[in-house]
């Protein structure tokens, strides 16, 4: 099954550290959530490192402007931990003896997705709130999953499960509702177009190729729309602006990013240099997007070339494509992933996102 692999070359990067010296688990345990701390103990403007690094395995994800999840594995048990960056407040915020591979935040961080495997190599899923409280679980639907959060409606995801002998399953779960449905759709990758509207690649197993036509399908209805142009891949985000990747051909030196509003009209162009990977697997950079002031963010490899010989460093730039204005924020030596702030303050840095930049002033602050 030809999927959107692209994609995964960001995932490659972030499954770095291992877990083999970790204590095998046994089952997951709730916590009650700790009393939160008043607004008279935040009183310093300096990010603080944690102090107590050790067994941390990654920070995954923010859990307000000036919060973040980190995973810390300790004395058999895997604990998600909120960390305060201005305080150096810490408290557990979720702990189980399996062990936590990803967490996810929907679009208000009302809800978080962590995945989780086991000593069986079962993997299950957690869906908390903002208190820590559980409101689904899903145990071993399959070997791992990918969440994709609906930024329309917070309570619902496409949420894939892969099984053995590279097959999958996608579902439409609502959490609110507490429903789960089977859909009928051999792709893996999804993004949501509107509240009820989804859109993927179709990808040809049988044909594999660097880019595929765009679909559009209604969850309401079942219906399915076939656009025309071939696509490397399609991003939508919750301002309904969409982001078309697409070449020529494979022979050129530059990708076209094209990006749109929700009615398809063409809002500007972006020329990417390509990294090439001599294969079907197309390179994509680190990016994230900021739906409160229209501002993509991208790491932009200096010329095109190579991907696995380039070493010549990469341009984090914030791109606004309403105003084609570009602005240089830094310079990093290796692609790294990002991760935006809810506020899109700061910016989190690093293969174990260790670092954590305050974008006004450009500082940059290693966590761990």
């Amino acid at each position: 099954m030809r999927r959107l692999i692209i994609i995964l070359l960001f995932v490659v990067l972030l499954a770095g550290c291992s877990r083999e010296s970790q204590p095998l688990p046994e089952s997951t345990v709730n916590l009650t959530p700790k009393p939160a701390a008043s607004s008279s103990y935040f009183q310093s403007d300096t990010i603080k490192p944690i102090q107590e690094s050790n067994g941390i395995a990654m920070i995954s994800e923010w859990f307000d402007e000036d919060t973040i999840l980190y995973v810390e594995e300790k004395d058999q048990l895997s604990t998600l931990k909120k960390y305060h960056l201005y305080s150096g407040l810490e408290e557990p915020f979720f702990e189980t003896e399996e062990w936590i591979t990803e967490v996810e935040g929907n679009e208000d961080l009302t809800l978080f997705s962590i995945v989780t495997y086991d000593e069986f190599d079962q993997s299950s899923m957690y869906v908390i709130d903002a208190e820590g409280n559980r409101q689904l679980e899903l145990q071993h639907f399959g070997d791992s999953y990918t969440v994709y959060w609906n930024p329309y409606k917070p309570s619902e995801m496409m949420l894939i499960t892969y099984l053995p002998d590279w097959n999958f399953d996608v579902f439409h779960v609502n959490v609110d509702e507490q429903t789960v449905t089977a859909i009928e759709i051999p792709q893996t990758y999804f993004q949501w177009v509107n509240e009820t509207q989804i859109a993927y690649l179709n990808w040809d197993a049988a044909e594999p190729n660097y880019e595929a036509p765009l679909v559009l399908y209604d969850l309401g209805t079942g219906e399915a729309e076939e656009m025309d142009k071939p696509l490397i891949t399609f991003m939508s985000y919750s301002d309904h602006t969409q982001l078309e990747v697409s070449v020529d051909s494979m022979y050129e030196l530059y990708t076209t990013y094209t990006f749109k509003s929700e009615g398809a009209e063409e809002i500007s162009e972006l020329e990417m240099p390509i990294l090439n990977t001599y294969s079907d697997l197309w390179w994509i950079p680190f990016h994230m997007y900021d739906s409160d002031e229209g501002d993509f963010y991208y790491l932009r490899p200096k010329y095109s070339g190579d991907y696995f010989s380039y070493e010549d460093g990469y341009n984090l730039l914030k791109y606004n494509p309403r105003t084609n204005a570009e602005v240089s924020i830094t310079e990093l030596d290796d692609h790294l992933p990002i991760k935006l702030s809810p506020n899109g303050g700061k910016m989190l840095i690093g293969n174990r996102l260790e670092e954590v930049m305050e974008l006004k002033n450009k500082e940059k602050v290693t966590l761990f």
